[in-house]
């Protein structure tokens, strides 16, 4: 018999294979995006959950002991990283309408039918909760988590006393979670700030190495567009922590001003590398020298040395400008008036915007109907005793339903898939460690590799999830390996209402809303063509910021709906000419301001307005489905690549009719 082939290229060769025998939407599906294994998130996982429950076994009180470890695993999942103030609400929040949940749940535990209304009611609720941002959204989703887990698990002991012990869970994970918060204050967002640097080292080092740049001429090499758009990533990151970090104060305290700064510098950095790529050259190598020496210096190390370069073009003065900038701020400069751009949004303007969402939005309420229907059913069919643990069908319609999630379809998929993984690791658990303190091993690995799961996909999530949930079961009531076939079949049937009831009646679920995205994009481009070349207007700086979030959201969108089945996926490849010509247009609009202000004859401002207008004629008319209308271009020399991306965009919509 020949040798077991140890070698990882066997193993490559197999998945290769089995990638090439799936269907193309079921691969793009299950595809989970690529993470780094980061061992301090885990271990608090770990922690969080298992201490409670080695209490509970040390004092021979183990379901005392389960509530806690359950508010720290749901308030744990709430924790995606950022500033700590951020984490500590977010978790909070999640916490604190857990239990709430819990209450709800056990106040209308025995009530018949009447417990259906309950679910609905609480259904609609958690969806508009939902709209409100990452906090409102970990919120919703564990105030319905907790209202069924409570109808469908009754523990002893007064519902009061047992919410109470949730939220001593959820109080430890959050200790856990900002332990590092005295000693460093700042680490979120000097980690993002990092980041983003890392990023713009490596987008230099792209046109350095090659020569044929993201438009075809000299200057971003060869994988420069790859670059570019994991350093638009990375910035747009960047600013989301750093800002959110601030938020609730008047303005920003010096530190948090030199790292906005800082972000601001990088962003001019990127433009000027656009413009010298326009003009056929490449970066000088001492440029990316000095961008891995703020890194460095970010990162703790030496201070960067000054930077020396001839700049001899209107791009390569505006490139020493940004770079000679950044190294003033890490070597303690003050921080000028024009290197601080940023937004102030108070609460109210928030809260006003997450009602008018709440209230206004189409989405929403279909969101709103479609879970509020399929938690209906779900409840009700729970009611005949078809199903052991019928909570876990609810639970799942729970989360396949999530909006902002992804697409529904890929979820039920990820769900079925991870359930049938995760349970049959779960199950060879229990059959293999016995029922006592020794299970606290395997819940102790699950738990940690939650964390790594969110990073990855919502199918490995549920992987890791299932068989944790299985063994905290099992603690409860000893059902033993048996559990396992009860878990799947309560999922599969979850996840069949969400297909049947919730995805394949609704229009919305075949049609992914890339062109409205699309059309949002195109005016933020528009809005701040119209604006880019005034100096006297000081909120360039956002209006460029909000072109390339709302390009960051479009492909957001894009990539959501690649995951959905074919007849949907198709059509929305289709959009991919138009999103390219879209970012080229941006990009040009960047690279031009930065060599205007840096010498070179700035253009009429009539010229400005009418490609502006036919920005804002193209977006209206992708918003209505209409064939873009002809415009009247203005032969200018000064907004020549503007011109030719603005032409380009307007012809690749109307021959490529996306959609």
């Amino acid at each position: 018999m020949p040798p077991w082939p140890r070698s990882p290229s066997f193993f490559r060769r197999a998945a290769d294979r089995l990638t090439d025998a799936a269907p193309g939407w079921l691969v793009e599906t299950v595809r989970p995006a690529p993470a780094a294994l980061e061992w301090w998130p885990m271990l608090r996982m770990a922690v969080a959950v298992t201490t409670p429950l080695a209490a509970g076994f040390a004092t021979g009180h183990i379901v005392a002991g389960l509530l806690p470890a359950m508010g720290a695993m749901n308030a744990g999942m709430a924790d995606r990283g950022g500033p700590y103030r951020m984490r500590i609400i977010r978790m909070a929040a999640a916490g604190a309408a857990g239990a709430v949940g819990y209450l709800v749940g056990a106040a209308v535990r025995d009530h018949g039918w009447w417990v259906v209304l309950a679910v609905v009611i609480v259904s609609v609720v958690s969806a508009l909760i939902s709209t409100g941002g990452a906090t409102g959204s970990a919120a919703g989703l564990q105030l319905l988590v907790m209202t069924v887990l409570s109808i469908g698990i009754e523990l002893p002991g007064s519902p009061l006393l047992n919410a109470l012990a949730f939220l001593l869970g959820v109080g430890w994970v959050i200790v856990l979670g900002v332990a590092e918060w005295p000693l460093h204050p700042r680490a979120p967002e000097e980690t993002a700030v990092v980041a983003v640097y890392r990023a713009l080292g490596a987008l230099l080092t792209a046109g350095t190495a090659g020569t044929a740049g993201i438009d075809g001429t000299a200057g971003i090499g060869t994988g420069g567009a790859g670059a570019l758009t994991a350093f638009d990533a990375a910035l747009k990151s960047g600013y989301d922590t750093v800002l959110a970090a601030r938020s609730p104060a008047a303005g920003l305290d010096a530190e948090r001003t030199r790292l906005v700064a800082l972000l601001n510098q990088a962003s001019l950095i990127r433009n000027a590398l656009l413009s010298l790529s326009h003009e056929g050259r490449e970066p000088p190598g001492e440029f990316a020298v000095a961008v891995r020496e703020i890194t460095a210096s970010l990162s703790g190390g030496p201070a960067p040395r000054a930077l020396r370069h001839a700049c001899d073009s209107p791009s390569m003065r505006a490139l020493c400008s940004a770079v000679e900038g950044a190294v003033e701020l890490v070597t303690g400069a003050d921080v000028a008036d024009e290197q601080l751009p940023y937004e102030r949004v108070g609460r109210r303007a928030r809260l006003r915007a997450t009602l008018e969402s709440m209230w206004y939005g189409h989405l929403v309420r279909v969101y709103t109907v479609r879970l509020g229907l399929c938690m209906g059913v779900a409840a009700a069919i729970s009611r005949f005793g078809w199903f052991e643990r019928s909570y876990w069908m609810m639970l799942t319609v729970a989360l396949v339903l999530k909006p902002d999630f992804g697409s529904v379809f890929a979820r039920a998929v990820q769900r079925a898939l991870g359930t049938l993984a995760g349970t049959l690791i779960g199950t060879l658990m229990l059959l293999v460690v016995p029922y006592g303190a020794l299970l606290l091993v395997p819940v102790a690995v699950c738990a940690a590799l939650l964390p790594y799961g969110v990073q990855r996909n919502w199918g490995l999530l549920s992987a890791f999830q299932a068989p944790l949930v299985l063994l905290l079961v099992d603690l409860l009531t000893r059902g033993g390996p048996g559990l396992g076939v009860v878990r799947l079949v309560d999922t599969l049937a979850g996840c069949l209402i969400v297909l049947l009831l919730g995805y394949l009646p609704w229009p919305t679920s075949w049609e992914a809303p890339v062109g409205p995205r699309f059309a949002d994009a195109v005016s933020a481009t528009a809005g701040y063509l119209r604006y880019a070349f005034d100096p006297g207007h000081t909120g360039r700086a956002l209006l460029r910021r909000g072109v390339y979030d709302a390009l960051a959201d479009l492909r957001t969108v894009f990539q959501r709906a690649m995951t959905e089945p074919a007849v949907v996926s198709r059509r929305v490849t289709t959009w991919m000419p138009a999103m390219t010509a879209l970012e080229q247009v941006a990009d040009a609009t960047v690279a031009t301001v930065a060599r205007t202000e840096r010498g070179a004859s700035p253009p009429p401002d009539t010229a400005v307005q009418n490609l502006a207008r036919c920005l804002d004629d193209l977006a209206r008319d992708v918003r209505a489905g209409r064939e873009p209308r002809d415009p009247v271009f203005c032969e200018e020399k000064s907004l020549e690549r503007v011109d030719s991306a603005v032409r380009a965009l307007r012809d690749t919509v109307s021959a490529g009719r996306p959609g």
